[in-house]
């Protein structure tokens, strides 16, 4: 890996749930990842942080790293309670023959909407759906200043263990427009399980209505 690489996936790293900033180091002369260093918010599971970086890794760069050589370093608190907070109220699927339709309902505050989006049946495309069903309930929710645009989601294994990967962009009502990483371990509802990880990457991304 060269340093500008290792410059570019340090970016795209501080756009994790939970990480303020991070820096990852390669060897100069092999071009090794030898340290991956994550200045972190106090609120949320280091090992969940951890595992955020291994799937982001290496889905991003192609490389599987020994966690040892992530360091995590927690500050304070999230401070995202003055930010927007979504809620999934609920999350499902349902089949009918050979497509599938996926429900989200987001609350914000005392009001909350829901989504359904039809596909044809596959898992690569629950993910797809699951994604865009909870970016639509949310634009809703909020009167459409938040819009959104699901850019690319992945599944991703490691050692067994099954995680999801994606990227979308946000505009906000005041016009700032964020690209924003979000990613999770796909376990029994795997439809809420990206509900989640994205309204969580929202809440904690500081975009104003």
């Amino acid at each position: 890996m060269e340093v500008k690489q290792a410059e570019e996936l340090s970016k795209m790293l501080s756009t994790l749930d939970g990480v303020m900033k991070a820096k990852v180091v390669v060897d100069p002369e092999s071009g090794e990842l030898t340290e991956v260093h994550i200045l972190a918010y106090g609120d949320k599971n280091p090992k969940q942080i951890v595992r955020d970086v291994e799937t982001a890794i290496l889905t991003v760069a192609g490389e599987r790293i020994d966690r040892r050589i992530i360091s995590i370093a927690q500050i304070g608190g999230n401070e995202s309670s003055e930010n927007p907070s979504f809620k999934v109220e609920s999350a499902g699927l349902s089949e009918d023959g050979s497509e599938i339709e996926i429900s989200v309902e987001i609350s914000f505050g005392l009001s909350s909407k829901e989504s359904k989006k039809r596909g044809v049946k596959s898992f690569k495309n629950v993910l797809k759906l699951a994604g865009e069903a909870a970016m639509e309930a949310m634009e809703n929710v909020s009167d459409s200043k938040l819009k959104f645009s699901l850019d690319e989601i992945r599944e991703v294994t490691i050692e067994d263990r099954k995680f999801f990967i994606g990227t979308m962009t946000v505009i906000s009502g005041t016009g700032m427009t964020r690209e924003l990483v979000f990613a999770g371990k796909i376990e029994f509802n795997s439809v809420r399980d990206v509900a989640e990880a994205i309204i969580e990457k929202v809440n904690a991304s500081g975009l104003k209505f």
